[in-house]
């Protein structure tokens, strides 16, 4: 069960990085349709990196204070990406959010993989 969890959830942080930068570019070059479907996509990561995060933090590391700052700060992250996703759809000023958005997730990687611990 354990590896089922850290595999969907590690899976899932790739994949939501990769759709995060595709969706921004795709609203960015007028195309919206196109951007739509992958803001929609990146919408069900988010939902499976919650729910496979919440599974992993409290059945297998609820004793762990590092793992809920890494969940407070994801939480934040996808925040972020949601607010540079939805500007961008709305052909609002968002390169703060999406650079913020990146620097976040990518420091939300860096702890679930223990480099700063």
């Amino acid at each position: 069960m354990y590896n089922m969890l850290k595999e969907s959830h590690v899976g899932g942080w790739e994949v939501a990085f990769v759709l995060l930068i595709i969706g921004y570019i795709l609203y960015r070059v007028g195309k919206a349709k196109a951007g739509k479907i992958v803001h929609m996509l990146l919408r069900l990561m988010i939902v499976i990196v919650l729910l496979s995060g919440a599974g992993l933090l409290f059945s297998y590391h609820a004793s762990d204070f590092y793992y809920y700052v890494k969940a407070i700060l994801a939480i934040v992250a996808f925040g972020l990406m949601e607010m540079s996703m939805g500007r961008a759809s709305r052909k609002q000023p968002s390169i703060g959010f999406f650079i913020g958005a990146l620097v976040v997730l990518v420091l939300v990687i860096l702890l679930g993989y223990r480099i700063f611990a």
